[in-house]
């Protein structure tokens, strides 16, 4: 699997008769999904549209989180619907980056092209858990058909103790969607839903090495009402992971593998109550993982 490229992906009608909707695979096929998702009608002329290279962004692989960071509080702060866009065939450098809500309106982050995480672990010192952060942001939408790259080999490398790093974490927020996305080579965790209600995370392409570690694909705890459909991920540990407090999740037409499988918990760490209900797999194939669906729990 290291060498698994993952460009390219394709859909085929026996998946519409099965799925009732295109689903990711991987393929060599020059057909692809994103003409299908991953672009949007055009925003209404009402729309306020915010683009991270009038902020000087430079994709010039120096940091552009100073830029990012200007383009989304104009964004944030629109009385009227806004779109942040992140071009198209660019790179973008990101240093560990909180954005902030709640936003005055309903907000895109259209992400055409890569955003990847800087490599300096001194750049991580105030915070080493976290790189990308949506802080209480609602009627919040990211999608796009690009790439977000947590470019975690220089984590892997570390232990267990050091390697603390989440790619991307929705904290607190309500009314999310992600959708047609592509993750990768986290530091640790790729997609995290923390405390959040009313998730769709739609059509996503989570990609790690077999053998890197800690690299679950999307992790929900503490969130209420989510749907994860039409994703494939191919990472080091747990495909889905839901830890406590979570309810009404809903995981359907996954491709998971290699991985650890899809597991509920761990639970109960140091004697705690721990919470978790309302959990339904569906229409998941899981192929080389070392479990299939479990739960974990602490003695």
């Amino acid at each position: 699997f290291s060498s698994y490229q993952g460009d390219r992906f394709v859909t085929t009608r026996d998946q519409y008769r099965r799925f009732g909707s295109p689903i990711w695979v991987d393929s060599e096929s020059e057909t692809t999904l994103m003409r299908l998702y991953g672009r949007a009608s055009a925003p209404a002329s009402s729309t306020k549209i915010v683009n991270v290279d009038d902020f000087e962004a430079k994709a010039d692989g120096t940091d552009d989180s100073k830029a990012f960071m200007e383009a989304w509080e104009e964004a944030c702060s629109s009385e009227n619907e806004a779109v942040l866009v992140v071009p198209n065939n660019k790179i973008y450098h990101l240093k560990p980056i909180t954005f902030s809500g709640p936003c005055k309106s309903d907000l895109t982050m259209k992400i055409y092209g890569t955003i990847k995480a800087s490599v300096r672990l001194s750049d991580y010192s105030r915070d080493p858990r976290h790189w990308l952060v949506f802080e209480n942001v609602n009627n919040f939408r990211v999608e796009g058909g690009g790439t977000i790259d947590g470019n975690g080999k220089v984590w892997w490398r570390k232990s267990c103790k050091v390697n603390k790093s989440l790619a991307v974490t929705f904290y607190g927020c309500k009314n999310v969607r992600v959708s047609s996305l592509r993750f990768r080579n986290s530091q640790k965790m790729h997609l995290t839903f923390q405390y959040c209600v009313n998730v769709r995370a739609l059509n996503l392409l989570v990609i790690a090495p077999g053998n890197s570690p800690n690299t679950d694909g999307i992790h929900v705890t503490g969130t209420q009402n989510i749907l994860i459909k039409n994703c494939v991920i191919r990472t080091g540990d747990d495909c889905i992971s839901i830890v406590s407090g979570s309810k009404n999740v809903r995981a359907t037409d996954i491709i998971c593998g290699p991985g650890h499988g899809i597991s509920i918990g761990s639970l109960g760490a140091g004697n705690s109550e721990a919470f978790v209900s309302n959990v339904l797999v569906n229409r998941a194939r899981l192929s080389g993982t070392t479990n299939g669906v479990r739960i974990k729990t602490w003695q």
